[in-house]
């Protein structure tokens, strides 16, 4: 059985893409053990793939060029019958010891079939696309959801839908950390003001109009 972090990637702007390598090598400290697997459109050169694969990942070649509906490709591994655990994660966001810390205090919990993660004060929908997990079997439907979707191509399609189609089947079995809106803290605490879902440039250096609202400790 597999552990996944999946992520999904397409066109070729070093952001997402040099994001997805940064990645692909973090889980190899963060989350040893478990497989980055990328969801690539057919836009993305192929020499990133190349470079995804020789740093250990896993590449699902995907025939679309790759829209905002590609944001669903990552949510696949839930369905799967071989994938014990799966996190759908974003490429310019940075894997971290913070969220494997609330990742493993969620897994101590049999009973809880899903994660939330909200870690900032602009995280205010039910689930973002890039930070929730899942064990194996509990969404096995999720392709058809997926295919059954009226997906338009607009940011935050997948949230949407994350919204509308899966919390209702998870809100009462779920894991949440939220110190934000549920007083629901994670097991780390907060060095300065970094937060899982920090959004990153292509020199690793992140968004500054995001970590200013995180209140100094």
């Amino acid at each position: 059985m597999k552990k996944i972090i999946s992520f999904c990637l397409w066109g070729n702007d070093p952001k997402y893409t040099i994001g997805a390598l940064r990645n692909a090598e973090l889980a190899k400290t963060v989350y040893p053990g478990w497989i980055p697997r990328f969801y690539v459109g057919s836009s993305t050169s192929p020499a990133v793939t190349k470079q995804l694969l020789r740093a250990g990942a896993e590449v699902v070649s995907m025939t679309e060029p790759g829209d905002w509906r590609g944001m669903f490709w990552r949510f696949y591994p839930a369905g799967e019958p071989d994938v014990e655990v799966m996190l759908s994660r974003d490429t310019d966001s940075r894997l971290s010891i913070r969220e494997r810390a609330a990742v493993d205090e969620w897994l101590s919990d049999p009973e809880s079939v899903f994660h939330i993660m909200r870690d900032h004060p602009a995280h205010k929908t039910e689930i973002l696309g890039g930070m929730w997990g899942a064990r194996g079997g509990f969404l096995s439907e999720m392709k058809q959801l997926i295919d059954e979707y009226p997906a338009g191509d607009f940011w935050q399609v997948d949230q949407n839908f994350l919204r509308e189609k899966i919390y209702p089947l998870i809100k009462h079995r779920a894991k949440v950390h939220d110190p934000f809106f549920e007083n629901k803290p994670f097991p780390t605490s907060r060095i300065g003001t970094e937060f899982v879902g920090d959004v990153f440039d292509s020199t690793d250096v992140r968004h500054p109009e995001y970590w200013k609202a995180i209140p100094q400790q």
